[in-house]
């Protein structure tokens, strides 16, 4: 009776961790970035699980594949973002002076309709007299947007 109970609780210890592994599987490629292959693979770790009798052997080379697959994918600010955040800032320095890039701007005439007005600022670092680190956050504490605030002696600058 043990050695039988044995037997199921590997079994159902197995199908669990086969299910988990192929949903976790197809998410991260069905949310991934775009690939050829990706749908592909996603469609694969979506049906395995449900075929009773299709070998494990199998189960681990779609395993073995997707993570191949996962492998290749590259980080990439070459996606479709929201229109807030689409352009990225950047800075240039020369001697004491940054140069800020597309400081975001927007005018928002409701929440979901905007213009865009990304500009340039040049700052004097000679000038700094603060500069603090603020953290919003929400949904407890592992989640938080950081502002940086900068103050200078005829200017400030905020950046977020």
């Amino acid at each position: 009776m043990s050695r039988t109970l044995a037997k199921v609780a590997t079994r159902a210890l197995l199908v669990i961790v086969i299910l988990g592994l192929a949903a976790w599987a197809a998410a991260a490629l069905y949310l991934g970035p775009p690939h050829a292959t990706a749908g592909a693979l996603a469609a694969v770790f979506a049906v395995l699980p449900g075929l009773r009798w299709w070998p494990l052997a199998l189960f681990v080379a779609a395993v073995v594949a997707f993570l191949i697959r996962w492998r290749g994918v590259q980080p990439s600010n070459d996606r479709d973002w929201q229109p807030d955040v689409a352009v990225l800032p950047f800075a240039t320095f020369a001697g004491d002076l940054v140069t800020i890039h597309n400081i975001r701007n927007f005018e928002y005439r409701t929440e979901a309709d905007s213009t865009p007005r990304d500009y340039d600022r040049t700052y004097d670092l000679r000038k700094l007299d603060s500069a603090d680190l603020i953290a919003v956050y929400w949904m407890g504490d592992a989640i938080a947007h950081i502002l940086a605030s900068f103050g200078f002696a005829d200017q400030a600058a905020d950046f977020s």
